[in-house]
């Protein structure tokens, strides 16, 4: 990874003290309920992590898989969808899985032991963005599990990036990885020159997401959590480099039409199925085992 040489433009400077004020605030503000534990079936060489104010709200400790191996990354997908279905909205929250799942899951336990967060350019397209945890508490989980403040940012893009409105691509303290193919390197040159903080990782072809992966690895990458888009999603699964699935179930109907996570229905063993109470009774939160083999917890 290339070191940083630069000094961000004082704009975004502005705007990065802005962002984190502002999430912050909103994380610390934001009211949370307990989850309640249906199920807990966790594989007996899951990774459990959390601390005491997770554990409460969450109804224990949250489990990540092992590393895949020594030479890929081991990666979550985290998505939130309508009764319905649906996971397009142009704003997530709109879907209905409330605070807690924004704050606690999809801001926070989903993310906070991931060396890299990772999403698609159409997720991260012209929004002034940058993918971490917020809250004081998470905050202090990530530190006890001694990872750098914020997680290395991973956009997968096959069209490239529009690199001067961009939050998290103009801030040489933060880690980024453009994920993407020969073509657009050449056509993106001149503003990763001027952007050692920005590291290229390049497939051959689009379909190459292994070999990129692989690459991620020996960056020193190890654990990444993805939100998507559907496409990046699905590829992803196709190509067998999806351990967790973290997916919120709202309990209202919405978002766009026909656009479900996966084409087919999931069938993968249920880890973790959890309620939400209060306001958010309804909400339900499932965490499945994507692996080919899952050893069983002993019993």
């Amino acid at each position: 990874m290339r070191s940083s040489t630069s000094n961000p433009h004082p704009i975004f400077l502005e705007e990065w003290r802005a962002f984190v004020a502002k999430k912050e605030a909103e994380a610390v503000s934001a009211a949370l309920w307990p989850l309640t534990t249906e199920t807990d079936e966790h594989p007996i060489d899951a990774v459990a992590i959390g601390n005491d104010w997770t554990r409460k709200l969450f109804g224990g400790d949250f489990y990540l898989s092992p590393p895949s191996g020594a030479d890929l990354p081991s990666t979550s997908l985290v998505f939130v969808q309508s009764r319905d279905g649906n996971t397009g909205a142009s704003n997530p929250s709109t879907l209905g899985a409330g605070d807690t799942d924004k704050h606690l899951i999809y801001e926070g336990l989903s993310r906070v032991a991931a060396d890299a967060v990772m999403a698609g350019a159409q997720t991260v397209r012209g929004g002034k963005i940058v993918l971490s945890t917020w809250h004081p508490e998470l905050v202090a989980l990530r530190a006890s599990l001694g990872l750098a403040r914020h997680p290395i940012q991973i956009v997968a893009t096959l069209r490239g990036m529009p690199f001067d409105d961009s939050l998290m691509l103009n801030l040489p303290d933060l880690r980024v990885v453009l994920l993407t193919i020969p073509s657009w390197l050449a056509l993106m040159h001149d503003q990763l020159v001027s952007r050692p903080w920005v590291t290229p990782v390049l497939m051959d072809t689009p379909a190459d997401l292994a070999g990129a992966f692989r690459q991620l690895r020996r960056l020193g990458i190890e654990r990444i959590s993805c939100i998507g888009g559907r496409t990046l999603a699905r590829q992803l699964i196709d190509a067998g480099l999806i351990q967790n699935l973290y997916l919120t179930t709202s309990p209202k109907a919405g978002g766009e039409p026909g656009t479900p996570l996966y084409p087919t229905p999931i069938h993968a063993p249920v880890v973790v199925r959890k309620h939400g109470t209060g306001p958010e009774t309804g909400v339900t939160f499932e965490e499945l085992d994507l692996r080919p083999i899952r050893p069983s917890s002993p019993t």
